[in-house]
């Protein structure tokens, strides 16, 4: 039986999440440097967070919500001798909006000093907003897996999206599902039955077409300097079947099953915000063509509630990264 506190993770549940939430803006944003055409600035210090930061759980999906005030302070050089120093305040770091505004105070109002505040504003400030636009995903990244319930382990399973919730999921999600288990949705994605760990799972397929070889694509998706590339990041990845790889910094990890060079890769696949041990089953068919590469793939095991989101970060992370890429 399913633990009984929250069937499927159905009812709201909530998680104070705000001590994580300073002690991770410290962390992200001291020491936060910019440099151009002889001037310097950095954040020197994060002085204070006030607010509410919770992490929520409904119907099995993960909803950060928070609204916080954050003051830093930081210090500014041109040259050696020409420095000042200042505070910044955010008035709304918020789920809800990426648009941030920074009131900026300075040290010293000397016109002579002006300079150094504008680059502040200019420079140091697009690259805490860098900082902050990642603070949603890593919210859950870090406290999302504490938030799921899974079965107990008796064995038996929890009602999938067929049974006897099939009402409650139709209603939420009618544009986009078939009340009967293995139906197709209209974006293609496959109603699949609850998992183990208790929760409803999906299939999805999606596809992509690449103007390059086969074997040049099979590379982009396997090797360890080319998929850094695309990533952006230090990748750890080797071609190798039973071998396990972590992409974006540790967000996406999994195991390679089966590699045919030049024609398909079959590996275990999870975002870290994920319930806690869960991986799905990821299929990448490659179809060389007379002047392309088609790239099909068909992913199951995704949680329900991550289906739309899993399928337009394919998109988004993985094929349209590599085409800006390579090409």
């Amino acid at each position: 039986m399913a633990d009984w506190r929250n069937i499927g993770n159905w009812h709201w549940k909530e998680k104070n999440c705000f001590e994580w939430a300073k002690q991770h803006l410290d962390k992200e944003l001291v020491g936060t440097a910019v440099s151009a055409d002889g001037f310097s600035a950095e954040v020197s210090s994060v002085d204070s967070v006030t607010g509410d930061v919770e992490l929520n759980i409904r119907k099995g999906r993960l909803i950060a919500i928070y609204d916080v005030e954050v003051k830093l302070s930081w210090k500014a050089a041109r040259g050696e001798e020409d420095t000042l120093t200042g505070r910044i305040t955010i008035p709304e770091v918020a789920h809800d909006t990426d648009a941030y505004v920074y009131d900026i105070s300075a040290s010293n109002q000397e016109r002579a000093k002006l300079p150094l505040k504008d680059f502040v504003r200019q420079k140091l400030t697009p690259e805490i907003t860098k900082k902050l636009g990642g603070f949603t995903e890593e919210l859950k990244r870090a406290n999302g897996s504490a938030m799921y319930i899974p079965d107990n382990g008796s064995g038996a399973s929890t009602p999938s999206a067929s049974a006897a919730s099939a009402s409650d999921v139709k209603e939420e999600r009618a544009d986009d599902r078939e009340e009967d288990t293995g139906a197709k949705s209209s974006s293609g994605a496959e109603v699949a039955k609850a998992a183990p760990a208790g929760f409803s799972t999906v299939a999805i397929n999606t596809s992509a077409e690449f103007v390059c070889s086969a074997s040049d694509l099979y590379a982009a998706l396997t090797d360890p300097q080319r998929v850094s590339a695309w990533t952006r990041a230090e990748a750890v990845i080797q071609a190798t079947q039973g071998s396990a790889f972590k992409l974006f910094k540790g967000h996406i990890e999994g195991k390679f099953t089966k590699l045919v060079p030049g024609k398909s890769i079959e590996q275990t696949w999870r975002v870290a915000t994920w319930p806690a041990g869960h991986y799905s089953t990821v299929k990448m068919e490659l179809e060389q063509l007379s002047s392309s590469t088609r790239l099909a793939l068909k992913q199951t095991g995704v949680p329900l509630s991550e289906e739309s989101a899993t399928k337009a970060n394919w998109d988004r992370y993985y094929w349209n990264s590599i085409k800006g890429t390579f090409g």
